[in-house]
């Protein structure tokens, strides 16, 4: 059977020889309908201590794979008379093996906590796989009629809501705060909304596409996008929206993210309940015991997994119409893919009954995720992303990506930039017209500024795909006057000895800043998805020392050798880096330019070539290509 083994830290591999499982005492085994991805099966797979250190819960070699659905192939017949489940029921199981009766944990309810505990997918063989088996000491559950075993896969996430739920030991006149709306995060919403319809709910987040499904679960909540409002501001709001009490009575930590833990102590009132549901990456999180203890005297919980929760979970699933909360499916063949995807979607999902995709030779026994022969890289059907695109060289680029069949991304820094090079009006039309002229309809445009790690994440946002293909032009042009000027990306009569402290910064961040913030967002996901192109757009003009224009060559320069480094470090990941760097160019913005001394010959559709040809090209990395028309032909 095809299976996923984790060998270790980013160490995963498929493999399609591994024996389909027999079953023993006690056992059942199952056909894997459906493999649920969550943050933790990131986390493990990014090396997480609390996985693979000292004492962690990981084992090399195990099949990944803790949220799962399945449908019964064999038996033991003592389970099948006990729990009345016979070949051919679609059933789960939750997620821990424990020993049942033995330990005084499991003695007094607390199965979760065994002494000889050991998790699906991390301790013990899990479902990104064919086959699995469900082990004796397993708490099996029929997947009620109606619910698709697609959709059952949330019941797990779900149950782990609704026990954080339970340990936070609601009143219906609470006002409470969730950190997260991730699938925990939702499913929590949905579970309050669901048996207690009168707590006040104020939910937190980054991606505004999540806080509008967490809108969509339960009307009545209150959402605060994180890169809107800092949390001091949100947090000030809540006391006022508190009223006497001057905080929230509870706050759910659902992400893990150490900022997330350490900013809940500024809602949650005196004597309120903090529940902390997130497993972090870091095994160590500081936390302000003096205000947890003196100044508020909090009540602070844990909680994990989710024992004596499950008819609930399916009771919500039946109630409330979670499916959107599943943003991607995918063949087991694209689980790295899949992981890739959990930052930017919600709960993305595997299915081993769907065809592998054509990349896939199934005549290998052992394959890493994707194959890394560059001639199997398409352009058609890709994401690109291409950075200050909504005019001149970016534009073209975008035009002619567009044309191979890419599902092209266009930036601006605003939404109407490309009216301040007469060519067009705002990104939306441009995206249209774009559309348009390459008969292809898969053109989204999206704004903002690139020189902030925050405002990076909030132009994200609104991209929901993992990206091919990235092509850096830079922040948006600027001009000494701003972006409205006639310089293209150059500052008027900049040199190294008049050039003011705030023009220096203004240049060197919308040209390298921005170019370094995008990759560090972008590329990571890359190296996950084992795929990506990154071409970096610099300019003849590093190669040389030029009286005027100092400032714009200086970050031209870095640039370059920035995609040095940079393609250094990639290198065995399976992503190439590249650079193209033009000469004097035709642009709108450069036939205003009164500066411009040169007779320039090159057009902003010749560096879209070179690009096409650049991705097109194999065993090329770490290049820099100019296209100048002959302009230089030394040695640099």
């Amino acid at each position: 059977m095809k299976a996923v083994i984790a060998n270790g830290p980013k160490d995963y591999k498929l493999i399609y020889d591994k024996p389909i499982p027999t079953i023993q005492d006690g056992e059942v085994l199952v056909r894997v309908l459906t493999s649920g991805i969550c943050g933790s099966d990131l986390k493990m797979y990014e090396g997480s201590e609390f996985y693979w250190g000292i004492g962690g819960r990981a084992r090399r070699g195990v099949i990944p794979g803790h949220e799962f659905v399945g449908l019964v192939v064999d038996i033991d017949p003592s389970i099948a008379r006990d729990q009345s489940i016979s070949v051919g029921d679609v059933i789960v199981a939750e997620q821990l093996v424990a020993c049942r009766d033995q330990c005084w944990f499991c003695k007094n309810g607390m199965e979760h906590k065994c002494d000889s505990l050991v998790i699906y997918g991390q301790g013990i063989d899990g479902c990104m796989a064919e086959y699995m088996i469900y082990k004796k000491g397993s708490w099996l559950h029929k997947v009620p009629e109606g619910i698709s075993p697609t959709y059952a896969v949330l019941a797990e996430p779900v149950a782990v809501s609704v026990r954080a739920m339970d340990r936070a030991h609601l009143k219906p006149t609470d006002m409470v705060v969730i950190s997260g709306c991730g699938t925990i995060g939702l499913g929590l919403i949905a579970a309050i909304d669901t048996f207690y319809p009168d707590v006040s709910m104020i939910v937190l987040d980054y991606f505004q596409f999540k806080l509008d499904l967490a809108k969509s679960v339960a009307k009545k909540c209150t959402t605060f996008n994180l890169l809107d409002k800092t949390v001091s501001t949100i947090a000030e709001i809540v006391r006022k929206m508190s009223g006497e009490q001057n905080g929230a009575d509870v706050f759910f930590e659902c992400s893990g993210s150490p900022d997330s833990i350490k900013a809940g102590f500024e809602f949650v009132r005196k004597c309120g309940t903090f529940v902390h549901i997130g497993i972090c990456k870091e095994i160590h999180v500081d936390a302000p015991w003096n205000a947890i203890s003196a100044g508020k005297e909090l009540t602070v919980v844990g909680c994990n997994l989710g024992r004596n929760a499950w008819p609930r979970a399916f009771e919500i699933l039946q109630k409330c119409d979670l499916s959107r909360m599943i943003t991607h499916r995918l063949p087991l063949e694209e689980y790295s893919n899949a992981l890739g995807l959990i930052s930017s979607g919600i709960k993305v999902v595997l299915d081993p009954t769907l065809p592998a995709p054509k990349l896939f030779n199934d005549s290998q026994s052992s394959l890493s995720m994707v194959n890394h022969n560059e001639k199997q890289f398409k352009i058609k059907d890709s994401v690109a992303f291409i950075t200050c695109s909504s005019h001149g060289i970016g534009r073209a680029i975008a035009i002619a990506l567009a044309r191979e069949g890419a599902n092209v991304i266009i930036h601006g820094k605003n939404h109407d930039s490309p009216s301040y090079s007469n060519q067009g009006t705002t990104m939306t039309i441009l995206a249209q017209e774009i559309s348009t002229i390459t008969n292809n309809t898969q053109i989204t445009a999206v704004w903002g500024d690139l020189s902030t790690k925050e405002s990076v994440q909030s132009v994200f946002n609104h991209i929901k795909y993992p990206i091919d293909i990235l092509i850096c032009c830079a922040g948006e042009n600027i001009g000494s006057n701003g972006i409205n000027t006639a310089s293209e990306s150059k500052i008027c009569n900049d040199t190294c000895l008049t050039t003011s402290d705030s023009d220096t910064k203004l240049i060197l961040n919308q040209i390298f800043l921005t170019t370094h913030l995008v990759c560090q967002f972008v590329i990571p996901q890359m190296i996950r998805n084992h795929r990506g192109h990154v071409v970096i757009i610099g300019s003849t003009s590093a190669f040389m020392g030029k009286e005027k224009g100092a400032l714009y060559t200086v970050s031209k320069a870095a640039v370059h050798q920035y995609m040095r480094c940079l393609a250094t470090e990639v290198k065995s990941s399976g992503i190439r880096v590249n650079c193209i760097a033009p000469g004097p160019i035709s642009t709108e913005q450069s036939k205003q330019n009164t500066e411009t001394k040169q007779d320039v010959t090159g057009r902003p559709e010749h560096v879209a070539n070179a690009v096409i040809q650049l991705l097109n090209m194999d065993f090329v990395h770490g290049q820099i290509i100019r296209v100048d028309g002959g302009e230089q032909t030394f040695c640099c």
